[in-house]
């Protein structure tokens, strides 16, 4: 996903913590406000449909799907706290952070997957994080076969901090290799990190 946020493209989430400082959550909301524009204090299908389009390249079928996972509350509406997450996604993704991202945030991101509140992330469920933080499909399921290491075709809450915590890893064992250091990255993370370059 390519995302072009505009005039809000100056805005990056704090390093130590992947969240958006005081100051621009505080602009984040006027943004929001300027959105609302019925005054109800919340963005309904259409006018969240119509953002996600505008500052995104996903489809109008993928931006229902992100429509309906962070409508946490399932009321049809998109709220200010539900708003606040969905820019810190697409600010980690225009920042290429999206590692960093789920590793902070794991448990979030996990209750946002876990799309029939089963407790367990299913294939087709996983398959929205290749959509929101620019997995292709192919390392996508790969990444799942890996960390399904009860074999039951479902992702636990432990199976997927354990793709996290080797997310992240494998993101400083890339740093390091780009800073000199010799790399014993397996081929697989070498060309998924190749192609989330490309």
């Amino acid at each position: 996903m390519k995302v072009d946020l505009g005039t809000m493209n100056h805005l990056h989430l704090d390093k130590q913590h992947s969240l958006l400082t005081v100051r621009s959550t505080r602009l984040l909301f006027y943004f929001f406000r300027a959105l609302d524009i019925h005054g109800t204090g919340y963005l309904n299908d259409i006018q969240f449909l119509g953002f996600l389009r505008t500052v995104t390249d996903l489809r109008r079928q993928e931006c229902k799907r992100v429509f309906f996972m962070l409508d946490i509350d399932g009321s049809g509406f998109i709220e200010f706290d539900e708003f606040y997450m969905v820019m810190c996604m697409l600010i980690c993704v225009k920042d290429r952070e999206e590692k960093e991202f789920i590793f902070r945030h794991s448990r979030t991101v996990f209750d946002l997957l876990d799309e029939d509140a089963s407790y367990t992330i299913s294939a087709n469920e996983f398959d929205a994080l290749g959509l929101i933080f620019n997995f292709n499909k192919r390392a996508i399921s790969k990444i799942f076969r890996e960390f399904d290491v009860s074999g039951d075709q479902e992702l636990d809450y432990k199976e997927f901090k354990m793709f996290t915590t080797a997310c992240i890893d494998k993101q400083r064992e890339l740093e390091k290799h780009k800073s000199g250091e010799k790399s014993r990255l397996p081929k697989w993370v070498q060309w998924l990190i190749s192609k989330k370059q490309d």
